[in-house]
């Protein structure tokens, strides 16, 4: 049913420059993003790009060493740095954020590892999807280097239907798709799960109209194309796991679905129920012969049909 997860990957550098190694301190400190990457089909968000950033640094005592913070407003789509004086061979805990919109500023380290990120509604990435990472015990290496890897706080789901096994009689149009039981809120640093009924979206993330276009025309390969869904971090094992709903058109000789109504098609984003940040997971929706029969880990309601 559903595709390995694939990861995606942004790295944070620190770089020190020092020009003798006896000297007690790191004298230029540099936290470098990777370029942005290219842009996605229109209605899409770029998965790459970058808006505004956080940078904090944390001493072993848990004492704020440095920080920054570019607004939207001030990014001019330079490499996003931060210089401090840091100790040489000492740990430092290294908090990175991207695309949330506003400064953070926490009290305590502890506080950030607690902190949960909100958005207001479930598309809310149009300056990017929201990023962050959290390195614990960070030592620059003898190139004066450490690597952080930034991850997005969403999961995607690559979504596509095969029609190749329905039988020629039968016509099924996606109307729309949506994220169901989709978080409002996510952990900045740390796995998240869903820990109150009131921090789920009442509607999740959703296409239809153009944005469902390419689920019903068919690529080179006899399958549809693909359309993305988007949403925060949802790790099983909170009050409710996430879900795709998908509604659809049917047309056979036999049965037909109600104007106005739909065959609805609904199965978790992951054999295990995770919906883990910065994993894309590929599904195919593979309806055959009547297209009436569910896939195993599938819920079919077909309570809209007709039957001639």
């Amino acid at each position: 049913m559903i595709g390995s997860g694939v990861r995606w990957l942004l790295i944070v550098v620190l770089v020190a420059a020092c020009s003798r190694v006896e000297k007690p301190f790191v004298e230029e400190v540099s936290i470098s993003l990777l370029p942005q990457g290219v842009h996605t089909r229109s209605g899409d968000p770029d998965d790459n790009l970058i808006s505004d950033y956080n940078i904090l640094v944390y001493n072993s005592f848990g004492l704020l060493e440095a920080s920054a913070y570019v607004s939207r407003r001030d990014y001019r789509g330079e490499i996003p740095s931060l210089k401090a004086r840091l100790l040489k061979d000492s740990p430092y805990m290294v908090f990175a954020a991207a695309n949330l919109g506003y400064e953070l500023k926490f009290g305590s380290y502890q506080e950030a590892l607690e902190y949960r990120f909100h958005l207001a509604y479930p598309d809310e990435f149009e300056a990017g999807i929201p990023m962050a990472a959290y390195l614990e015990d960070a030592v620059a290496g003898a190139d004066g280097k450490i690597e952080v890897p930034l991850e997005r706080l969403m999961a995607r789901v690559d979504l596509r239907v095969d029609r190749r096994g329905l039988d020629e009689d039968v016509s099924l149009r996606i109307t729309s798709a949506r994220v169901c039981n989709s978080p409002s809120s996510v952990l900045l640093f740390g796995g998240s799960t869903v820990e109150y009924w009131d921090s789920l979206f009442g509607e999740g993330y959703l296409k239809t109209g153009s944005g469902i276009y390419p689920l019903n025309h068919d690529t080179l390969d006899g399958m549809s194309g693909t359309v993305k869904l988007y949403l925060l971090e949802n790790l099983s094992g909170g009050l409710a796991q996430s879900y795709i709903e998908v509604k659809a058109d049917y047309f056979s000789s036999s049965c037909h679905t109600r104007p106005g109504e739909y065959l609805i098609f609904r199965f978790y984003v992951s054999d295990n129920r995770d919906a883990c940040r910065n994993t894309c997971y590929p599904i195919i929706l593979k309806p055959s012969a009547t297209g009436l029969d569910c896939p195993q880990g599938w819920r079919l309601d077909k309570s809209a049909l007709v039957y001639d």
